[in-house]
């Protein structure tokens, strides 16, 4: 109980400064979590649930300002990379996994850290599809499938409707492809997982509204900074702990 109630807390953490960011929900929550001593695979699990269930709406939302062929690419695509990953997984010991979704944490928040090209520059059909392999590889082995096609968006410099629904539209498939590569994949105690599973969901939909909430208060550079710093500690944590 006290492990499900921590799991709950470092959701709820993390999708407050998702929402108020417009990303970074899992980039915080899978240090958050495995500092916490819960199991990678676990956690990648529940992120991509979390991330499934409160992007689902949005893509409802916001259909008209999808490009389905760029997320139907970049869906596809994750297929390939999401099945290696799940290779990775069983083939490594966690104790190998844990120190590389560190890096992978501090890596993300680095590049997110750099400044924006001026440059509009429209994503080719051959990088939209190797950032689909790539995110689909982060999905199955750190849960953090965000940061890859956030950089490829950013470069196309999309309106912020057209860039928020496909990255949620993108989220949605990798989701779903990931945690049907999981499931039949790896071994996973459902009746331990259900209880956690169940209070991060709500964690995860409640304090992310919470979040968009603060994000129409406070000043999105100064909290977009604190949150890069964030991520890079945490990240360096994870690594020390592992």
């Amino acid at each position: 109980m006290e492990l499900i109630a921590i799991a709950a807390v470092c959701m709820a953490v993390a999708s407050i400064i998702g929402g108020a960011t417009g990303f970074g929900t899992s980039l915080m929550a899978t240090p958050f979590m495995l500092m916490a001593g819960i199991g990678l695979t676990e956690t990648v699990v529940i992120n991509l649930v979390v991330a499934l269930v409160t992007r689902v709406g949005v893509t409802v939302q916001l259909r008209e300002h999808i490009d389905w062929r760029r997320v139907a690419l970049l869906g596809g695509a994750s297929l390939p990379g999401a099945w290696l990953g799940v290779e990775t997984v069983s083939m490594l010991p966690e104790q190998y996994l844990k120190p590389a979704a560190g890096v992978i944490t501090v890596v993300c928040g680095l590049l997110m850290a750099l400044p924006g090209s001026t440059t509009v520059r429209p994503p080719s059909t051959w990088l939209t599809a190797v950032t689909g392999v790539i995110g689909g590889y982060f999905s199955t082995t750190t849960s953090l499938n965000g940061p890859p096609v956030v950089l490829l968006l950013g470069r196309a410099k999309l309106p912020p409707l057209s860039f928020i629904a496909d990255l949620a539209g993108y989220f949605v498939v990798t989701s779903i492809v990931s945690l049907a590569l999981l499931a039949t994949g790896t071994t996973l105690d459902d009746g331990a997982l259900g209880p956690m599973l169940a209070a991060c969901v709500v964690a995860g939909v409640v304090f992310n509204q919470l979040g968009i909430a603060i994000a129409t208060r406070l000043p999105t550079h100064v909290f977009r900074s604190a949150v890069i710093a964030l991520v890079v500690i945490a990240g360096i944590v994870t690594i020390i702990t592992a």
